[in-house]
């Protein structure tokens, strides 16, 4: 026993070694390959050194962090027409390294650089070997064409940092020596963080925080006499001096009247709050105003009854409730109402009957009364009628079936039994169309409005989002950016208008107008059922009508309790749909399984499958852009 336990322990500690090395090892190689390689541009110092020629004689130190494995780092310059790179060179920690062919943005020789021309673009290329440190790699070159010479002074417009960059620079120092003292020196663009200081010939650009895809641009005036040549230079005639100094001043006091006018905006809000809620909603307001007036309102006809006591045309059940609302879908009480429509033809027979149903969890059982529907005669029927006559056909399957027992077996079938209540409500569309009762002008002009406020807000977005500034945008861009978005808001109403209430926009045709009305009477007649007191329907037919437009209209529950109270005994019991129950409840036939809920269950049985739910130097001033120079980089 001690010997086994003596080697035991041996194997138990190197299994337990083993495993531990085995997770560390696990460990590092996530943990290598979670940790992303990338760098941060700590510090740029840029020194432009004037030439009594013209040209810029250009040293880029940049200060690098690397967090990773980083073999390459390059340097895109643009160049514009008439300008030109000349003498590139790249050192690192006092050492100069050798120009070579490789231009590659991938792993080379280090302590090489490259230099290649890419269209109006000078790429510099240059490879070193940098692991988790902190390198400066200084950037030299001379750039000829930049600045430009007039009669009185030389304009020198340099970006001292490009926008290409994709990295946030944290501190960039920019120092301009001349051949002769500088007159005025400005730092752009105004939204930079930042100071231009100017002493005799020197001009020093201090920023800080400068984001990724912003340039900064240091601009001086230097004497003309100050220079022995132009070889170096543009040359333009006339004075200048004047010119730009008015040009940059203009320059501070728009973008100071663009801050003030921001400023003011934010000071007044619920001012701003109005403008803006009336700018997206009062057009659109009036578009839709004016298409209701001139093209959806309704014509009074001349008609005043307020009751019709009988249908007053023979329109289907299923038509009536379209024509009543203007369009739209017919859905499951028009397809109730045409089933009951087809029994009181005799398309289908109805034999009173009663239904045991489990409540309250199968912990009692009720008798209901039940309605058992078979076959009956054969009929000329509608398109619309015989979808209903399919569904129902597909039920019985030649047999009988309780209409309590209806859902389930259309549940059974639900996607053959879809398209057949999808079939119908297309049918009824169809046939709603053929009669044109409706002329739907109105549309036109709110499409036609929703295609021009969408168009013109989105091309004004447009047009401020592409030159957006965000830390010191412009007033202007900011108006084009709100009466875009009010805009689109205008064109989201009439959109709305024209999708989710078609009573805007489309009006009945005079005789569509006048049956509506007609039967806009025969509705209030039968919910306003003691009226069935002072002349009661004389006939059976006349009652199984109102039933069935009843159900149609929604309150089949009203012309039951009005048949309870004024339906002779006689009639009812003849009657299919109307019955008395063994509790001698008249109506409760096919009322004691709701008609509503009866109508509801066929439309979730009928679901689709699956359905659901200045000078002497200073601050920044001005917007720049227009300095020669600047570009960008990146390291990898």
């Amino acid at each position: 026993m001690r010997a086994r336990d003596r080697t035991s322990r041996p194997r138990r500690l190197r299994f337990l070694v083993g495993a531990l090395a085995l997770s560390l090892g696990a460990a590092l190689v996530l943990a290598g390959a979670a940790r992303a390689d990338s760098f941060s541009l700590l510090q740029a110092d840029v020194a432009v050194d004037v030439q009594t020629d013209g040209s810029l004689g250009v040293s880029e130190r940049l200060e690098v962090a690397f967090s990773g494995d980083f073999h390459f780092g390059y340097r895109d310059i643009p160049l514009r027409e008439g300008e030109s790179l000349v003498n590139p060179s790249v050192a690192d920690r006092g050492v100069a390294y050798r120009q070579g062919n490789q231009t590659s943005l991938e792993p080379g020789s280090p302590g090489t650089f490259g230099v290649e021309r890419r269209g109006d673009t000078m790429r510099i290329v240059w490879y070193f070997d940098a692991v988790d440190q902190t390198r400066a790699f200084t950037v030299s070159y001379t750039l000829r064409g930049v600045a430009v010479a007039y009669d009185d002074v030389v304009d020198v417009n340099l970006k001292v940092w490009g926008d290409q960059w994709d990295a946030r620079l944290s501190r960039l120092v920019g120092i301009e020596t001349s051949p002769g003292k500088i007159l005025r020196a400005w730092g752009k663009p105004v939204w930079v963080r930042g100071d231009v200081e100017l002493v005799g010939t020197r001009a020093t650009l201090r920023a800080v925080d400068v984001p990724a895809h912003q340039f900064v641009e240091l601009r001086t005036l230097i004497p003309r006499t100050a220079f022995t040549s132009t070889s170096g230079m543009r040359v333009e005639r006339g004075d200048a001096f004047d010119r730009i100094v008015q040009e940059e001043l203009a320059d501070a006091e728009r973008y100071q009247t663009d801050h003030d006018r921001i400023d003011a905006l934010k000071a007044h809000p619920i001012r701003t709050g109005l403008v803006v809620l009336g700018l997206a909603t009062i057009p659109a307001l009036l578009v839709i105003a004016g298409v209701f007036w001139f093209l959806g309102r309704e014509r009074r006809t001349g008609y005043d009854r307020e009751y019709e006591q009988e249908p007053p045309t023979d329109t289907e059940p299923a038509l009536v409730p379209t024509l009543l609302r203007q369009g739209g879908e017919a859905g499951s009480y028009e397809f109730t109402a045409t089933l009951f429509d087809l029994i009181r033809r005799g398309v289908y027979k109805a034999v009173p009957t009663t239904t045991e149903r489990s409540i309250w969890g199968g912990l009692r059982h009720q008798t209901i009364s039940d309605l058992e529907v078979s076959a009956g005669e054969d009929r000329e029927l509608r398109s619309w009628e015989r979808d209903v006559a399919d569904v129902v056909d597909g039920v019985l399957d030649g047999g009988s079936e309780r209409l309590s027992g209806f859902r389930d077996q259309i549940e059974d079938e639900r996607e053959s039994m879809h398209g057949r209540f999808t079939s119908f409500k297309n049918d009824v569309a169809v046939e709603a169309d053929r009669r044109s009762w409706f002329r739907s002008q109105g549309a036109v002009p709110l499409v036609v409005a929703v295609v021009l406020f969408a168009l013109a807000g989105g091309v004004l977005v447009f047009l401020a989002v592409r030159q957006w500034r965000p830390v010191y945008p412009r007033y202007s861009d900011v108006l084009l950016v709100g009466i875009g978005v009010c805009l689109i808001v205008n064109a989201a109403l009439c959109l709305g208008a024209l999708v989710f209430n078609r009573r805007m926009w489309r009006r009945r045709t005079k005789a569509g107008q006048e049956e509506a009305e007609r039967w806009e009477a025969f509705r209030r007649y039968l919910a306003d059922f003691p009226r069935l007191q002072e002349a009661p329907p004389a006939t059976l037919e006349l009652w199984e009508r109102y039933l069935v437009y009843g159900i149609t209209f929604g309150i089949a529950e009203r012309v039951l309790q009005g048949a309870q109270l004024h339906m002779p005994e006689a009639l009812h019991e003849a009657s299919t749909i109307y019955w008395i129950s063994p509790q001698g409840d008249l109506g409760s036939g096919a009322s004691s399984l709701s008609i509503g809920d009866l109508a509801s269950g066929f439309g979730d049985a009928l679901a689709p499958p699956n359905s659901g739910s200045g000078g002497g130097g200073g601050g920044f001033s001005g917007g720049g852009g227009g300095g020669g120079g600047g570009g960008g980089g990146g390291f990898g």
